[in-house]
């Protein structure tokens, strides 16, 4: 979904195994389980956990992605996007910033499952030139098979 990398930054999350749930829409695969693996550092702190997305949360995080993309391309405005997902361990808020030519991104991430987590939180700006390769990482994740 995100492999956003320099000397002191890391933000990555790749798939390793889908879990198929046929029970609750045998025909729509949006119920099944991309569980992931989270990769945050900067120096002095590193974070690595496991969480899972569902395929419908990752097909409406992909719609704002592009919507996004889309806004900075005509260069108008559009709202805030809140995606927390299912695990409630990965928490962001996407912002395009007024009157540039770019966005922010707004974390929360959370190691573990449960109220109690430590949280990391932070922000990164990305430019127009992030989108393609986010929105191919994000459909590769959707499609994504074991």
């Amino acid at each position: 979904m995100f492999d956003i990398k320099n000397e002191e930054f890391t933000f990555a999350i790749s798939p390793f195994e889908r879990v198929v749930d046929n029970e609750i829409d045998p025909e729509y695969p949006r119920w099944d389980w991309i569980k992931s693996f989270v990769e945050f550092s900067v120096p002095g702190l590193k974070a690595q956990f496991q969480t899972e997305f569902t395929v419908g949360e990752l097909q409406i995080l992909r719609e704002q992605f592009s919507a996004h993309h889309d806004a900075l391309i005509a260069q108008r405005e559009i709202k805030p996007f809140e995606f927390r997902s299912e695990c409630h361990q990965l928490n962001m808020v996407i912002r395009k910033v007024a009157g540039a030519d770019g966005i922010v991104i707004e974390f929360d991430l959370r190691p573990e499952s449960h109220a109690d987590s430590v949280q990391v939180k932070g922000d990164f700006s990305l430019d127009e030139s992030f989108f393609s390769d986010i929105l191919k990482r994000l459909d590769e994740m959707i499609a994504w098979q074991n």
